[in-house]
């Protein structure tokens, strides 16, 4: 009646590089300080979530990973809140990592937020998402990921993603999920293309 799953699909591989991270439970850590010694040629990551460095130094990145086929995924905040990013890189990693029902977010819709944005702004709570959101003027956010976290119930969750829908343009995209055991309050991460 029911196929059995297969157990050898391939895992996520997923680097991950923050200020101030010295350690991580979901992914590979490469370290901010050891970048300028990385041997990106022999990269083999499916994507790699990186916040804290120069402009300049991620658009050489960028090329490199084209390259090596790895998803560049470069998290900032309008408000330059290294603990939001912190907190929504360590979640995001958690679930795409995680077993926890609902299993819904995946690398896919990482992927598909990054490649449509000129910017991914990382949120951990949603009275500050919110109100960059009614006042941005950044340009047109065209999707989004929510995680609800802890003991956050179904009534609470479908408020908060009818009001975060509510910025996200006609055709954008919100996709959203729980995570128990989530840092801080939720996991926003929000996608804005220029103006």
């Amino acid at each position: 009646m029911f196929e059995p799953t297969d157990e050898n699909v391939d895992e996520l591989k997923l680097a991950i590089s923050l200020p101030d991270l010295h350690t991580t439970d979901f992914g590979h850590l490469i370290s901010l300080d050891d970048l300028p010694s990385t041997k990106f040629s022999e990269l083999d990551y499916d994507a790699w979530f990186l916040s804290g460095i120069g402009s300049k130094y991620i658009r050489n990145l960028t090329n490199v990973c084209e390259t090596q086929g790895i998803e560049l995924v470069v998290f900032d905040s309008p408000y330059h809140d290294t603990t939001a990013i912190h907190d929504v890189v360590v979640n995001l990693a958690n679930k795409l990592f995680s077993k926890e029902m609902p299993n819904n977010i995946d690398i896919a819709d990482i992927r598909n937020l990054n490649q449509s944005s000129d910017h991914l702004l990382a949120f951990n709570s949603k009275r500050e998402a919110l109100c960059f959101l009614k006042e941005q003027e950044l340009g047109e956010v065209i999707g989004g990921v929510y995680l609800a976290h802890g003991g956050t119930d179904l009534e609470e969750y479908e408020k908060s993603n009818k009001a975060l829908q509510n910025h996200i343009s006609d055709y954008g995209f919100l996709c959203s999920s729980f995570l128990s055991t989530g840092i801080a309050e939720c996991t926003i991460l929000l996608g804005v293309r220029s103006k």
